[in-house]
């Protein structure tokens, strides 16, 4: 079955956006007041830092259930479905590559930096890896595992295991954020535990699968609405009475403010129930009024960034770690005062922009991302064989 762009570009449009979300999230690290917990410290958290980290909670759970229903779309392309789970579990295991050296490497700088960081990338790889297992089993099995996974997997957030066991590596892997010593002196954060992960692809890829049965349909996008607008109901009524499917609680605050900042304040490592309820939700609402838009109206930017979201995500990782590096004497500090193999980042200490400066290094890097992404995309479809085509 074909699939236009023109009728699928309201999928690059909320990939398009995540990326921009990204880009302000990344370019916050730069930011001297940035810093936040998880979740975040109600009091504690400036007003500003909290609604731009809030902005950019979106980006994974949505990148990851785009990820597994863009896979789904691209189904019918194998010659059988033993093909196509193949052809997943391979992308997972190259992403995993990914995360550990082209994705590490633009935080550092340094190959040899001693701790490595089990981010979103490695999270979707191992999604790749374990959808690709299932459908190897059954499409149904796909289904069940996913519900089980997302609604479930908070039920399991009071185990714990004693460190530096098997069974600790094995849980902070699957649901448990931890640093783990690894040989050589080196040590991984598992910034992304995959299991909610897991579960969130597959219920993506049968979305997926959903939306191509029902032939793209009108009716499609409204039933996506309405669960879109289900899914923030549940996250209001779940987190305004603290039921279930989130480590933090909601309490009223002292202020109109703090108390709304409290209640959108979800828990992300690993992610929630309500986190994803209320990100993902809110993304099947922005796809249902993306696909009413005009699908020029952003073809050379959001579209663009959004066919190419994971050459345009690997590349404003460099750009602004980049930028930085060239503000180091312009905010009056020498390149020996560097950190390299200290610091993650390896800038001088005292390093960090202005809140309005962050966001004019955000508007630079979008803008070199666009316009390299405009670029990079016609010779990707003129090299659709290429390994760097097919994976980036």
């Amino acid at each position: 079955m074909q699939t236009s762009t023109a009728r699928l570009h309201h999928i690059d449009l909320l990939r398009g956006l995540i990326i921009i979300f990204m880009i302000v999230d990344h370019a916050m690290v730069y930011c001297s007041s940035y810093h936040v917990n998880d979740p975040m410290d109600i009091p504690g958290t400036e007003p500003k830092i909290f609604f731009s980290r809030l902005l950019s909670h979106f980006c994974a759970p949505l990148f990851i259930f785009l990820a597994g229903l863009s896979s789904a779309l691209t189904e019918s392309r194998a010659e059988n479905g033993r093909q196509f789970a193949t052809s997943l579990i391979q992308r997972g295991f190259v992403l995993i590559l990914l995360e550990f050296t082209l994705i590490s490497w633009s935080w550092s700088f340094n190959p040899l930096y001693p701790m490595l960081y089990a981010q979103v990338i490695w999270a979707i790889g191992w999604g790749f890896v374990c959808l690709g297992i299932l459908r190897l089993v059954d499409v149904k099995l796909v289904f069940i595992v996913g519900l089980m996974i997302v609604f479930g997997h908070n039920l399991l957030d009071s185990i714990n295991f004693e460190s530096n066991t098997w069974q600790h590596y094995l849980w902070s892997v699957l649901h448990q954020k931890n640093v783990l010593t690894l040989p050589f002196d080196f040590k991984i954060r598992t910034t992304y535990p995959v299991l909610p992960v897991i579960g969130l692809m597959c219920l993506g890829y049968i979305a997926g699968r959903y939306y191509i049965r029902q032939n793209f349909s009108n009716k499609t996008e409204r039933q996506a609405l309405l669960v879109g607008i289900t899914c923030l109901l549940c996250y209001f009524v779940l987190r305004g009475f603290n039921i279930y499917g989130d480590t933090g609680q909601f309490a009223l605050k002292d202020s109109a403010l703090l108390t709304l900042m409290a209640f959108f304040n979800p828990t992300k490592y690993p992610l929630s129930l309500q986190f994803m309820l209320l990100t993902v939700g809110t993304g099947l609402i922005a796809l249902f009024f993306f696909k009413h838009s005009k699908p020029k109206f952003s073809e050379k930017f959001l579209q663009t960034l959004g066919k190419t979201s994971m050459f345009s995500y690997i590349l404003h990782l460099y750009l602004l770690h980049f930028l930085s590096w060239l503000l180091i004497p312009v905010l009056g500090f020498k390149f020996s005062d560097m950190t390299y193999g200290e610091t993650l980042i390896g800038l001088p200490k005292g390093f960090g922009l202005s809140y309005g400066a962050t966001y004019l290094l955000v508007i630079c890097v979008v803008i070199l991302t666009v316009l390299l992404a405009n670029i990079y995309l016609p010779w990707k479809r003129a090299n659709k064989t290429n390994l760097i085509a097919k994976y980036v």
